[in-house]
């Protein structure tokens, strides 16, 4: 609740009134994962480097980043988790992090489709590309990269 509140005032305090509109990758990410913070009360640090306008590939980016971050929320056993955004001219990257329990991907039953199509799939499928590392007892970073201009639509 605390940490809501604080991004309640700083929006109040530093964030033009009339800037509803989210258009950007980092804006998008932000307010996706502040969502993610209250419903699992956990904390969710978000540091980024550049940003990027929003096009089909980010915002597929934005959601499976989102997913990664529900994930860990949900099975990592930790109480924080933290998350990189890095845009440049060719790609945006996004790179989740947990220290928690990790896990084997080769034991995710087969019914299961979390990693496999709600964040992998959905990277791919807007034309970038997902890395799991992971082990039991080592934590997991999942890393996702989409071209910027992929599908060159900015929505």
């Amino acid at each position: 609740m605390a940490r809501r509140q604080e991004r309640e005032l700083r929006a109040w305090l530093f964030e033009d009134p009339s800037a509803k509109q989210i258009d950007s990758v980092g804006t998008l990410l932000r307010r996706e994962l502040a969502t993610v913070e209250d419903d699992h009360q956990m904390r969710v640090e978000v540091v980024s480097s550049g940003d990027a306008p929003l096009t089909d590939a980010s915002r597929a980016l934005v959601a499976a980043g989102r997913e990664a971050v529900v994930n860990a929320a949900r099975h990592a056993k930790v109480d924080k988790i933290d998350v990189y955004m890095q845009a440049d001219k060719q790609n945006v990257e996004l790179f989740v992090r947990d220290r928690g329990v990790g896990f084997d991907p080769a034991l995710i039953d087969a019914d299961r489709h979390g990693v496999a199509e709600s964040i992998r799939g959905r990277v791919e499928r807007a034309g970038g590309s997902a890395v799991v590392r992971t082990a039991p007892g080592e934590g997991t970073e999942i890393e996702l990269r989409v071209p910027r201009a992929a599908n060159g639509s900015a929505a």
